[in-house]
């Protein structure tokens, strides 16, 4: 089975930034970000990664979201 992740944690790490950090660049609330990070959020707005993106100045959504394999059932 297939998995959408959203690499927030890495990215987190890649621009040295903390959730908080990212929130006050975004407007995303900071509990939002913490269940993206954590995949914990089992719907997500395409405007919270439309403002990640123009917050780190991504240009591919694929830098964002990933399609991972899942052995969970």
């Amino acid at each position: 089975m297939k998995r959408v992740k959203i690499a927030l944690n890495e990215l987190l790490h890649e621009y040295n930034l903390s959730l908080h950090q990212l929130h006050l660049l975004t407007g995303v609330r900071r509990a939002t970000l913490s269940e993206l990070a954590n995949g914990k959020r089992q719907r997500i707005q395409l405007e919270h990664i439309e403002k990640i993106a123009n917050a780190l100045d991504i240009h591919d959504i694929n830098q964002i979201i990933t399609i991972q394999e899942s052995y969970e059932e």
